[in-house]
């Protein structure tokens, strides 16, 4: 792994958020220092306090602390021990889209016509989605805006629907009943509901996009039908997405699921070659991790939200993934970006309020009946970059307190300083001034 001089000041601004100062956060006021060999044993006190709560009569956690510039453990309990990571899933599926797609990638919508085409009247026109995760109805129109500007006049054929570059297995695998309305394909608009019938949001699509033209005043004499695109068909209009360091942001700090199953498949079609599959995409995160680290510890990956119960990992291996893209200097801006920060947004917005950890701590939260997750970054009162995954699972009841278990241990990391701190006067002592 390689560090870069650069890179602490950049992790500075990112944790400053848009527009959101950090302020220096104070160490932790419980019991004088003094009463502990160093700061890591209170620490540690500190944590393993925490862990005597009632919950763990029964629930499991396993809970890893990493200093990413060196390395260090500066905790770990059960680091091996392998929990339903629920939705920090998407921090692999996030990473791995990353690297293998680039911060820049756009996911593309396309209308063709047939080769020998005429510009005003054509036979069929082909609409071809590619799994854009964002598409909204407004950019159904501006495709039609576009065949306007070319001229288009009359549609004497039908709009052929094309959905190959993923599969047709619409729910993934080990989702709950309530999870298939999610329902997702390469042509898919969340907002529009699957066509009667047919129960298909491409064909949907196509009738959205129909409608439109003959709004427009476009003749369209033929239906909305699924099919594929010849190989000679030409392009006459194309719709772009944001790009996908945007999207990992819509994905991560609200936790959405419909984001992270499409661009699981995505990577999965980009990488193993169409069409994307929940297999291809388990199979393209399985290659990263390998070239990141090696042998990586026991895991189990099978959608890219962290919906399904098969999914399994531990807390090394989300710290791993954390050191990992800490030091990646490409990748890294775009990725700690994607997290919520406490107190401020997102899934952490109402957590960690008026203590450390607010406006400092960027973490992904997770969470299914019996499991609570957390997992990111924070930086102490040294200023250090701490990383960490805290997984909890097995408990009957409402997560609380679960969340507040995770959030005091991020708020002792944040407050966390290896200086020896008088607790009266919140001062160091003699022996560390110097």
């Amino acid at each position: 792994m390689k560090n870069y001089a650069i890179l602490p000041i950049c992790v500075a601004l990112l944790f400053s958020g848009c527009g959101i100062l950090v302020s220096k956060p104070k160490p932790v006021e419980t019991q004088s220092l003094t009463d502990f060999a160093n700061p890591i044993e209170k620490l540690h006190t500190d944590i393993d306090a925490v862990l005597q709560e009632t919950l763990f009569a029964t629930a499991s956690i396993g809970i890893k602390v990493v200093a990413v510039e060196t390395g260090e453990v500066v905790y770990e309990k059960n680091p091996y021990k392998l929990h339903h990571p629920a939705s920090t899933t998407k921090l692999f599926t996030a990473a791995t889209a990353l690297a293998k797609l680039g911060a820049d990638y756009q996911f593309e919508t396309t209308v063709y016509v047939d080769a020998d085409a005429d510009t005003q009247v054509v036979g069929n026109i082909y609409l071809k989605g590619r799994a854009d995760p964002v598409l909204q109805p407004f950019d159904m129109m501006k495709l039609v805006d576009t065949l306007l500007e070319t001229g288009l006049q009359s549609i004497q054929g039908d709009i052929v629907v094309d959905t190959t570059y993923l599969d047709t297995v619409r729910e993934g695998p080990g989702w709950m009943w309530d999870d298939r309305q999610l329902r997702i394909s390469a042509l898919s608009i969340r907002q529009i509901e699957p066509e009667p019938g047919t129960r298909s949001r491409a064909l949907a699509c196509g009738y959205l996009l129909r409608n439109e033209l003959i709004e427009k005043g476009i003749e369209v004499a033929g239906d909305v039908v699924p099919g594929t695109v010849p190989l000679e068909a030409r392009t006459v209009a194309k719709h772009l997405s944001p790009p996908l360091a945007n999207i990992i942001k819509l994905m991560n700090k609200p936790s959405d699921n419909w984001i992270a199953e499409l661009l699981f498949k995505t990577i999965g079609a980009e990488v193993m070659g169409e069409p994307g599959t929940w297999k291809k995409g388990r199979d393209a995160i399985n290659e990263f991790l390998e070239e990141i680290i090696g042998e990586p510890p026991a895991h189990r990956f099978v959608d890219g939200s962290g919906l399904s119960r098969y999914n399994l990992l531990n807390a090394e291996l989300l710290t791993q993934l954390l050191v990992y893209m800490y030091h990646n200097f490409e990748l890294m801006p775009e990725y700690l970006a994607s997290l919520p920060i406490a107190g401020v947004d997102g899934t952490l917005s109402n957590r960690m309020q008026g203590v450390y950890a607010e406006k400092v701590l960027r973490a992904k939260t997770g969470t299914l009946s019996g499991v609570s997750a957390l997992a990111g970054y924070t930086v102490t009162a040294d200023d250090e970059v701490f990383a960490f995954g805290i997984l909890i699972s097995h408990y009957v009841g409402s997560p609380v307190p679960a969340r507040n278990i995770q959030d005091q241990i991020g708020n002792y990391l944040t407050g966390f300083s290896r200086h020896l701190v008088n607790s009266v006067s919140n001062e160091r002592s003699e022996d560390e001034q110097e």
